[in-house]
């Protein structure tokens, strides 16, 4: 494990600490996210536009400083009591210190409450030693490819903790999170790339869920064996589609293979075959 430096060149395999957001990301090395967007097509990750600083990553960047680093979090940000942007304290908190460090009210107490709320419940998990907010870099053992993932809190007896708000903490909505942003696939790639990296495999990896409303009630989970094999499937896949489209220089959006029959989702079909039944049940009455 290395501290970074901004004059070290980083070399997988590798951990670094306190690396940049913004240096992080702009590494060339193959991210999840990167390779969710190759799973929608290589054309959609070659031409994504340019990361611009949206509102959403302040707070969250906020978030998880505040969460993992109260201390920090505390010397770093500065509640403008504003009730938004336009107000002029916060306009001048932020020509002072940077838009990215003033939040308004209201966002102050959204990331105190989570804060709170996690560490009311979890603060055993959150206070175990490691690292927050960890850089790792690795070369694919398959194709050579420099890949890269950041742990949010890796423990150091090799518990991976990642945290996610959410609209509804509850199973079944979280379970359809999973699917939707791909955490099962996040799962497979970290933990194989820890592996890659150490030679070990994560004793345990862990997602706190938080509510992004009040109350801010939150829950753990640990994604089942089965879930996790389709996400190493789905990211391997992408992974071999990205080695190709690297050496080939040839960055495909949708197949063209003619025009292609499509119908109204099977939800719909279902849905409407329902309806027929019902009615005609209730003519037959």
């Amino acid at each position: 494990m290395q501290q970074y430096k901004p004059d070290n060149k980083i070399l997988a395999p590798c951990y670094v600490t306190d690396m940049p957001s913004d240096i992080y990301h702009s590494h060339d090395s193959i991210s999840n996210s990167g390779l969710k967007l190759i799973s929608r097509s290589p054309a959609h990750y070659k031409y994504q536009p340019e990361r611009e600083p949206t509102r959403n990553l302040v707070i969250g960047s906020a978030l998880h400083m505040a969460v993992l680093e109260p201390d920090l979090y505390r010397e770093t940000y500065f509640n403008s009591g504003a009730a938004d942007r336009r107000a002029k304290v916060y306009k001048d908190l932020a020509d002072e210190y940077g838009g990215e460090f003033v939040l308004t009210a209201n966002e102050a107490d959204n990331i105190d409450g989570i804060a709170n709320s996690l560490w009311d419940k979890y603060s055993v998990l959150l206070s175990l030693p490691g690292n927050n907010e960890l850089s790792g870099f690795s070369a694919d053992p398959e194709t050579g490819v420099v890949c890269r993932h950041r742990f949010d809190k890796l423990t150091q007896n090799r518990i991976a903790i990642d945290l996610k708000t959410a609209v509804d903490a509850r199973p079944e909505a979280f379970s359809k999170s999973i699917h939707a942003y791909g955490y099962h696939m996040q799962q497979a790639f970290y933990s194989d790339q820890y592996e890659w990296i150490t030679g070990r495999m994560l004793n345990d990896f862990i997602f706190l869920v938080v509510e992004s409303s009040a109350p801010y009630a939150c829950k753990s989970y640990r994604i089942n064996q089965e879930s996790i094999d389709i996400g190493r499937d789905i990211y391997r896949k992408c992974l071999d589609e990205y080695a190709k489209c690297r050496e080939s220089g040839i960055w495909p959006a949708y197949s063209n293979d003619g025009i292609e029959e499509i119908s109204i989702p099977s939800w719909a079909i279902n849905q409407h075959d329902k309806q027929q039944i019902e009615s005609f049940v209730f003519m037959e009455d």
